[in-house]
């Protein structure tokens, strides 16, 4: 009799989760259903051409479609291999922000957490690259254009029924990223007045293998001071420091993004050293007393092709990494030398 009921009871616990599978299978196919109307209902709208890409199995089934709208091609679209640097903002559709570039947006919980423009590969070996597959299409220029993921396709199983919008800009296409770098530079400093040449430091002391596409940190004097030694390990420095990102948005229009301001009291130590770019530590070392400097690190003397992140807490669950200096970032420095300190001379 017992175990008659056991069997009844686990008859029953089958049948009624298989009735659970049946109707959550069902609310999957309305809400995907659903958001194909919302999304027919969206484009219905858009006066311009739309451009259907169709997404197939392995085994050649539909998965579905990603739509590109009030897009403009006539500037240079991305080939194969490559990187774009680009703004974006990202949306579900008719629904809130979820992330974007734009530092006049920025918010705590956004990926770049001083904005953009930010560098995006786009020969990725990612199955599914509708970014990089939409710079296909959009070119550079002003305008950019728009697309709908499918939430089939954007892959997030716990927002089914939420197609992603992206608003997307290119404003420059890169093969290759050091080059470019090398090329920013060099028209930085050739658009601001120095009071010298500026001074040249290098990852290695091997100065005969540096060739132009190579790394090199430049320190340029804009004000030399009264001082008469350069700041040398153990000394303790006064200095007033404000900081961010070279950024490229085009050969003829540089922008400076600032990142912050500081004045600070430290010892020129290896622990301090450790904290900071390899460039602006030579940089320092470079500088006197009284000197005012622009110190122009390049990513492979700052924090290189991973940036630096922070772990954040987004709508109080998720956790996401958040970048404060970005994958392949050039550091711009401005820095005026108060005081420095001799350790001999430290206790009178």
């Amino acid at each position: 009799m017992n175990k008659f009921l056991i069997l009844l009871s686990s008859l029953f616990a089958l049948t009624f989760f298989g009735c659970n599978n049946d109707e959550e299978e069902l609310d999957l196919i309305d809400t995907l259903e659903n958001e194909k109307i919302a999304i027919h209902e969206y484009l219905s709208q858009i006066t311009t051409p739309i451009l259907y890409l169709e997404y197939y199995s392995v085994h050649g089934m539909l998965i579905d479609t990603v739509f590109i709208f009030n897009y403009d091609n006539s500037g240079e679209v991305a080939k194969d291999t490559g990187w774009v640097l680009m703004d974006y903002e990202k949306f579900y559709l008719n629904g809130a922000k979820l992330d974007t570039t734009s530092p006049e947006q920025g918010d705590s919980t956004f990926t770049y957490a001083f904005g953009g423009p930010v560098l995006y590969r786009y020969d990725t070996v990612k199955k599914y690259d509708y970014v990089a597959e939409a710079f296909r299409h959009i070119g550079v220029g002003s305008t950019g254009g728009e697309m709908i993921v499918p939430s089939i396709l954007a892959g997030d199983k716990n927002n089914y029924g939420k197609p992603l919008h992206y608003k997307l800009k290119a404003h420059k296409l890169i093969n290759d990223v050091k080059v470019n770098e090398y090329e920013l530079i060099q028209s930085y400093l050739g658009s601001s007045f120095f009071v010298r040449k500026p001074y040249e430091d290098f990852p290695t002391y091997e100065i005969t293998s540096v060739t132009e596409r190579d790394t090199v940190t430049y320190t340029a004097i804009v004000e030399k001071g009264a001082g008469d030694r350069n700041i040398q390990v153990g000394d303790s420095v006064l200095l007033e420091m404000d900081y961010g990102l070279l950024d490229d948005v085009g050969l003829q229009n540089r922008v400076l993004r600032s990142m912050g301001r500081d004045s600070i009291y430290f010892l020129f130590n290896e622990t301090w050293q450790r904290n900071y770019p390899a460039g602006l530590v030579k940089g320092l070392q470079r500088l006197q007393a009284g000197d005012s400097a622009h110190v122009i690190v390049p990513y492979g003397m700052a924090y290189g092709a991973g940036g630096t992140t922070r772990e954040i807490t987004f709508r109080d669950r998720t956790k996401l990494k958040q970048y404060l200096i970005p994958p392949y970032s050039t550091l711009w420095y401005w820095i005026r030398i108060r005081k420095v300190v001799p350790p001999k001379t430290e206790e009178e």
